[in-house]
């Protein structure tokens, strides 16, 4: 018999999934892949991008309740500055993973683990999981209520190229527009190069304004471009935080299928060389250690990296 959602909600919630932040086209999708190589569970069903559907469909709902989306964040990032409203999402979501009755048809976070890792759950033994999903670079208190052990993994790109590939891949979904219907996470709003730079400095100034909310030992900082530059190091250092137990002989593995080539995104990069040096001089590019030409990533428009 399947264990029921509820009999397995506290060990499950005292479980220290690995959860992956950064603003999106910021190399996340790269590091799930490279995690599921590897062994981690990142879930079944995701996007094209490695989001897990099951997730992103929560933070959607986040979103929604004040009118927000993944390019238009302003009225969530100001919603989640109150603890009453981060209290009252972390007890709606509560409910969503774990649907209290027997003849609730909802199958709660199920729909993520399958029966299969629920009984691997309830038989005590340890499960090696998280998820990827942009959106919780701000819903991230509401998670950190719900599994107060988690690992949060931040991303983070020079935003110069995260405007880049933000602002191509924009152009080449309002292009496809006439062929299908409308695609669910285009944004005309990413049509504008510098609205696409102002949206990294948001998340990433949110995410490092209440990072310490999160135990130190809890929260881990890298870079995508050091990952393109020393994958295995980079990938030690992820599977000794999160405590994977992993040979050097795989991380070497699945490393091969790093394409170093992507440090370069100079060719992308020439449609912008007039506006690029102001950007440079930005206060959280400067913080960070970011400057232009630096080690780049290229990528092709609608694929994040």
């Amino acid at each position: 018999m399947t264990p029921r959602l509820r009999s397995l909600e506290e060990p499950i919630r005292h479980m220290q999934p690995l959860i992956i932040m950064g603003m999106h086209r910021s190399g996340t999708s790269l590091t799930v892949r490279l995690l599921r190589d590897i062994g981690i569970y990142m879930g079944d069903k995701l996007s094209r991008d490695a989001e897990a559907i099951y997730f992103q469909k929560i933070n959607r709902r986040i979103y929604n309740t004040v009118g927000s989306k993944w390019s238009n964040i302003r009225a969530l990032r100001n919603a989640m500055r109150s603890e009453k409203f981060i209290q009252e999402q972390t007890n709606i979501v509560l409910k969503t993973l774990f649907p209290a009755g027997t003849l609730n048809l909802k199958p709660g976070i199920a729909a993520y683990f399958g029966d299969e890792l629920r009984r691997l759950i309830a038989s005590g033994k340890m499960l090696y999981w998280g998820w990827k999903d942009p959106r919780t670079s701000f819903t991230f208190p509401i998670w950190l209520n719900i599994f107060p052990n988690a690992r949060f993994l931040h991303i983070i790109r020079n935003g110069i190229d995260v405007a880049i590939s933000t602002h191509r891949r924009g152009h080449k979904q309002q292009k496809k527009l006439w062929k299908r219907v409308l695609q669910l996470d285009y944004s005309p709003l990413t049509l504008d190069f510098q609205y696409c730079f102002q949206l990294w400095q948001e998340y990433l100034a949110f995410i490092l304004e209440f990072k310490q909310i999160i135990p130190s030992d809890q929260y881990l900082e890298l870079r995508y471009e050091d990952l393109l530059a020393k994958p295995v190091e980079l990938l030690r250092q992820i599977t000794q935080f999160f405590g994977y137990p992993i040979q050097d002989e795989v991380l070497l593995e699945v490393s091969k299928q790093i394409n170093r080539s992507r440090l370069d995104n100079a060719e992308n990069a020439k449609a912008y060389q007039e506006i690029i040096p102001s950007l440079v001089s930005d206060p959280l590019m400067q913080q960070l250690g970011y400057s232009y030409p630096t080690r780049r990533a290229t990528v092709e428009v609608g694929n994040e990296t």
